[in-house]
């Protein structure tokens, strides 16, 4: 029983190990072709343009290790089942569940693999990634300046802050907008304008500006400055990490960004679909696989490979659809977080189990 979950377990890594190549390299070469007239356009050095690829394939890995789960549970049960290797098991006595627990085990831990790489190795990765492509070679300033023209930040005091860019690296906001509220009545009684304002170690200058005072009729008065510092309580830091595109987060600083935001007041409901969707995906290599062995199993009694891989991708893809519709809706807010990133994946694992418990009867549908 050991050697023969050895064996098993040694076919499914050696074709997942083949499939992963294969996809990541597809990708690579489809992804190296659409960017190579931008690099070199933009007079992109050789080395960058293999940096820029490098740092890709953790996410590629992350991104594609559902559908590399899928193929090669098809590809390891059909050529089992070909080489009549699979009724021979079944005649000895060993369970399905006994010669599946191998391709299950391994799609779990591979699983839990994704989540510490999208956790410690991705984010770092994407960053650097996202800095090459659009630092390096499209010219902006700073590596955020593409996704976050327009920013806004709400201070713990109840203010306001919105600003036109923000540079991270020289601590340097343009065309900033500073409103104060009420506490008591959502009614503004201050604004502050600025064409720049710049961090001098402890202080925020703000240069070329007006100060507005309100009163509950409206305007109350205007007072124009060159240079003039105000209290307020923001640092750098504070602005910094709302710079970070979510590729670029660990789950822990997306949980961590959910309670600043909360704190602040702000709805968080469409970033906790974001988490729950970075939590969830690596766990689809799980649900494919399950889903995937009683189709591979059941297929093979009716066509070839090709036949096996077709229904199987179909199932796939119809997984997909489900699951981006269902993160789409979470999004919107008509599903709650929860249930937009791991309804999806309880569906399927129970229609995976439903055709595991009547693989034996000919009939999809026990009736």
């Amino acid at each position: 029983m050991k050697i023969l979950k050895h064996y098993i377990l040694a076919q499914f890594l050696k074709t997942y190990l083949l499939m992963v190549v294969a996809m990541v390299g597809v990708f690579l070469v489809i992804d190296a072709f659409e960017r190579l007239d931008e690099f070199v356009t933009k007079h992109g050095t050789f080395w960058d343009f293999v940096l820029y690829f490098l740092y890709k394939i953790p996410f590629i890995l992350s991104y594609m290790a559902p559908q590399a789960i899928l193929l090669a549970t098809v590809v390891t049960l059909v050529g089992l089942a070909r080489n009549n290797e699979l009724t021979a098991m079944r005649a000895c006595g060993i369970s399905l569940t006994g010669i599946t627990q191998p391709i299950l085990s391994t799609s779990l831990i591979i699983a839990l693999g994704l989540v510490f790489l999208n956790e410690f190795v991705t984010p770092k990765t994407s960053e650097n990634m996202n800095y090459i492509f659009y630092v390096k070679v499209r010219g902006h300033e700073n590596l955020h300046q593409a996704s976050h023209q327009n920013l806004w930040l709400r201070s713990p005091n109840g203010s306001i802050w919105n600003m036109e860019t923000f540079d991270p690296v020289n601590n340097v906001m343009y065309d900033v907008s500073l409103f104060y509220y009420d506490r008591e009545h959502p009614v503004m009684r201050q604004r502050i304008d600025a064409q720049k304002v710049s961090w001098t170690g402890d202080q925020w200058v703000f240069e070329k500006g007006a100060m507005r005072f309100f009163s509950p009729g409206g305007l109350d008065k205007t007072q124009f400055f060159e240079t003039q510092v105000f209290p307020v309580m923001e640092k750098p830091e504070d602005f910094n990490k709302v710079q970070k595109r979510p590729e670029e987060m660990s789950a822990r600083e997306m949980y961590q960004n959910i309670l600043i935001k909360e704190s602040e007041g702000f709805d968080t409901a469409r970033n906790r679909v974001d988490l729950h969707h970075k939590l969830s995906y690596p766990f689809i290599s799980v649900v494919l696989a399950l889903v995937g062995i009683p189709l591979s199993i059941r297929s093979s009694r009716r066509g070839g490979l090709l036949f096996c891989i077709g229904i199987s991708l179909a199932i796939g893809f119809l997984f997909f659809f489900f699951y981006a519709t269902s993160i789409s809706l979470g999004q919107k807010g008509t599903f709650s977080p929860l249930l937009a990133a791991w309804g999806p994946c309880l569906l399927f694992i129970t229609v995976g189990l439903y055709l595991l418990l009547t693989l034996d009867s000919e009939k999809v549908l026990p009736i």
